[in-house]
């Protein structure tokens, strides 16, 4: 009887005191900070690492984002890590880490319903960015949803034409890239929701955002 007392104590214990192997093992990745990586109006809505880690954060933390994280940073981010791909790779963040000030960001909800952009003051105007591609970006689930241009440009577009957007431009990685659409030139840089791409002669129309991104 003894015996089983302390059996049941020492499961009561272990299931009350948090396993330290599991808080060592949470997903992270670290870096230094490329650019910021904006929405369509031109928020910031996550960080693009030295190495092509698309860092995933919610746009209305994007003002805190910015004031605590500036490009050339290194950083320590905490969230659900996706699969790498040929493409590259995404993480949702919980946390991000600013190491040289050790400020930390963590995602929570907004404490009231965001604004439509238009309520909000963000426009956008019709923009075409023209440039090489230097990266593709990607989501959470591993779709490629846009690129960097070697000017530092984004182009943004749907994940359901990403492949098509791949297919077209990774086989010739130096091509010069037109990309025509709406978008948003601002201090954090230049973003285009994208209604055409054009490469090698070739233009493909592509279901643009303008009203539609959120």
């Amino acid at each position: 009887m003894h015996k089983l007392m302390i059996l049941a104590a020492a499961m009561l214990f272990s299931m009350a005191t948090p396993h330290p192997a599991r808080a060592e093992t949470a997903p992270s990745v670290a870096g230094v900070v490329q650019q910021y990586l904006l929405s369509p109006h031109g928020e910031v809505e996550g960080l693009l690492l030295a190495d092509g880690t698309v860092v995933k954060f919610p746009k209305h933390l994007g003002v805190a984002l910015a004031s605590s994280v500036r490009p050339t940073d290194q950083v320590t981010v905490v969230g659900f890590l996706d699969t790498a791909t040929p493409q590259g790779r995404a993480v949702k963040a919980l946390t991000i880490t600013n190491t040289r000030t050790g400020q930390t960001l963590i995602d929570q909800p907004p404490a009231t319903p965001p604004l439509p952009p238009d309520l909000r003051g963000l426009t956008r105007t019709p923009l075409t960015v023209i440039g090489t591609v230097a990266r593709f970006l990607v989501n959470p689930q591993g779709d490629v949803d846009g690129l960097i241009l070697s000017g530092s440009e984004q182009v943004r577009f749907r994940p359901r034409q990403g492949a098509l957007a791949f297919m077209m431009l990774s086989q010739q990685p130096r091509i010069s890239v037109t990309a025509s659409g709406y978008g948003t030139r601002n201090a954090f840089g230049t973003v285009v929701d994208e209604e055409t791409l054009t490469a090698a002669g070739q233009t493909v129309q592509l279901a643009g955002g303008r009203g539609k991104r959120k």
